[in-house]
């Protein structure tokens, strides 16, 4: 990562490599939620490989069932507020980062489309539909969805691009100038 400032710019918010991503997870993720919603009972699970079932569950809170037996007032006003904050943070770092990172702005692209995906499902239905479970025995992780999948690909590259992509150009760019 480069610390170059740069100002905000909505024409490299707009670049179409930002809303075509955007758009194909947010476009994934919405297609498989209504398959899931009208071919799967709530509840039934459907195994799809040794240890992923398809599950149709549905998750008034946030992300592993916080806030799922919260009031509803408080649920959209909180919900509300944070994907506010999310999606401005989200779109004022797509439009300050320098064009030259091209992973770390694909990767806030996958963010920003699952992020839509999932604020879609609450404003239409107040409740985001999940179906993907993954388990190894008896033990099985929080299920989820392609959204929640393309906001944790897009953080974790984003985290591995921030903390070991800086290091090494770091390194270089001391090599270069004699440190």
């Amino acid at each position: 990562m480069k610390s170059e400032a740069q100002n905000f710019s909505w024409k490299q918010v707009l670049r179409p490599i930002h809303w075509v991503t955007a758009l194909v997870v947010f476009i994934l993720d919405q297609v498989s939620k209504f398959a899931v919603v009208t071919y799967i009972q709530m509840g039934d699970r459907v195994q799809l490989f040794p240890t992923i079932n398809l599950i149709h569950t549905t998750n008034r809170g946030a992300a592993f069932g916080m806030f799922h037996h919260s009031g509803a007032i408080f649920r959209l006003f909180f919900f509300g507020a944070v994907t506010v904050i999310c999606l401005y943070m989200l779109l004022y770092w797509l439009g300050t980062t320098p064009q030259s990172e091209k992973l770390q702005r694909f990767c806030l692209a996958l963010i920003l489309g699952g992020a839509f995906g999932n604020l879609f499902d609450r404003m239409a239905y107040g409740e985001v539909t999940d179906f993907i479970d993954f388990y190894i025995g008896n033990y099985h992780w929080y299920t989820f969805n392609i959204a929640d999948s393309a906001i944790s690909v897009g953080v974790t590259l984003l985290l591995f691009t921030m903390l070991f992509g800086s290091k090494s150009k770091s390194k270089f760019d001391n090599k270069k100038s004699g440190k």
